[in-house]
């Protein structure tokens, strides 16, 4: 009570009585004062006021109020207080409480209530009981905040952190699938690489030993060139030596066809030597028969004919002679009719023989051309292979040397897949750390909307 009147005995100050007025007249200005001025300072308050008196009827209605309420002051003075505001799920208004309680109140929470046009209204309001001179409590003053603005702005940051966060655990949710799913490609992509990588070096250790391999293809074509060269000029000197055989073979078969010519007409001849043998013993036959006959003849005479003895003995004598002659000229005929035969025999063994040469001379030589033109074919495929092998091995340490590019490459390839695996997951950790972070930020602001 004391703290009270000093509070009353320092608001004097602000009034300054009339000076020719008596005391009756002072405290009724007095009274008027203050009663304009607390009436004044209800009416001209920025934010809505009520007063109640000790049974909870309005006595005051500024027009802050009348126009939250959307009501005049007129329908309101003198009814009860809570009867008129009508917040929902409130029985007595704040004032009200005050007057039952005569504590001062400053409320945490904020009343709602709907306007006739269906539009709400938000409400944090504050009251102070109010004391006549005993110290009894006549009414209550109550200011209300209008906190409609701060409420839809609080819903509408909750919704919009509601919003945010659902978008946010969303993005981050689709950020960590596309995390994983490019962590899994990452590492299918460096498995896949290093398997590319290991298989490109085997091909490249292959093309190597291709092109070693061309290179030894070349070398041994080369080999093949100068033989096949060789052969063909060894061929062209066969035909040619086959030429000369083939000449000489028909010579010889000239010289065959000649001997047998010959052979013939010695045939002939040793027939007629045979013709005039046969006259020649047929002559002796005779003188031997003309020698046998004198002989007879001369013994008949008894030896008055010795001369004649002695000429038929010496005729028979040389008739023997001629047999034996003849004898000996048809065992030499028989010999060299022997000899012809056999020597016609062999000529016409020779010259099938010859003829039989001549044809494998000639196929000899028809082969030997087609092995001098299959040589210099081979001598021409020969070259163009070596040039070929030239050109692949060429090809092949150019297909090397872009295999060991590749290889490089690859290896950047992995080593970067590798890096791109690292940010990825310090990617994921930062995704996490931002939705752990947003939910902190709404845990926060959700404690400070509550406050």
């Amino acid at each position: 009570m004391a703290s009270r009147q000093d509070e009353r005995d320092a608001a004097v100050s602000l009034y300054d009585p009339p000076d020719d007025a008596d005391e009756v007249e002072r405290l009724r200005d007095e009274r008027d004062f203050w009663k304009h001025l607390f009436e004044d300072l209800t009416e001209r308050f920025p934010e809505p006021t009520l007063v109640v008196d000790d049974e909870g009827r309005v006595t005051y209605w500024n027009r802050e109020q009348q126009a939250i309420q959307d009501t005049p002051a007129e329908e309101v003075i003198g009814e009860v207080a809570h009867d008129v505001i009508g917040t929902e799920e409130v029985t007595d208004t704040l004032a009200e409480e005050v007057v039952r309680t005569e504590e001062a109140v400053n409320e945490d929470r904020v009343r709602s209530g709907t306007n006739e046009d269906g539009t709400e209204w938000h409400v944090s309001a504050a009251a102070l009981p109010l004391y006549d001179p005993d110290g009894e409590v006549v009414g209550s003053f109550e200011m209300v905040s209008r906190v409609t603005d701060l409420v839809e702005q609080r819903a509408a940051v909750k919704d919009a952190q509601e919003r945010i966060t659902s978008e946010v655990d969303a993005t981050v949710e689709e950020l960590l699938e596309s995390s994983e799913a490019v962590a899994d490609n990452s590492q299918f992509i460096e498995e896949t690489a290093r398997e590319q990588v290991e298989s490109l070096a085997e091909v490249r250790n292959e093309v190597e030993s291709l092109s070693a391999t061309v290179e030894e293809i070349a070398s041994q074509t080369d080999e093949v060139d100068e033989r096949a060269a060789n052969v063909a000029e060894n061929a062209a000197a066969s035909v040619d030596a086959t030429d000369e055989a083939q000449a000489l073979l028909d010579d010889v078969e000239d010289a065959a066809t000649d001997l047998d010519e010959t052979a013939v007409e010695l045939d002939a001849q040793v027939e007629e030597i045979e013709s005039v043998v046969d006259v020649i013993s047929d002559i002796v036959s005779q003188i031997n028969l003309l020698a046998l006959n004198a002989n007879i003849e001369a013994a008949r005479t008894e030896g008055n004919n010795d001369g004649f003895a002695v000429v038929a003995d010496e005729i028979k004598e040389l008739a023997d002679q001629s047999k034996e002659e003849v004898d000996a000229i048809e065992s030499t005929i028989e010999r060299v009719t022997d000899i012809v035969e056999e020597t016609t025999d062999g000529v016409e063994r020779t010259t099938a023989g010859i003829e039989q040469t001549v044809e494998r001379v000639e196929t000899i030589r028809e082969r030997q051309s087609e092995i001098h033109e299959a040589a210099e074919e081979t001598s021409t495929g020969m070259a163009e292979i070596a040039e070929a092998t030239d050109e692949q091995a060429v090809s092949a340490e150019e297909v090397t040397t872009m295999l060991n590019d590749v290889l490089d490459s690859l290896h950047d390839v992995v080593d970067e897949i590798g890096e791109l695996a690292d940010e990825n997951d310090e990617q994921t950790q930062l995704a996490r750390s931002v939705r752990e972070r947003v939910h902190d930020v709404e845990a926060e602001l959700e404690a400070t909307i509550d406050d």
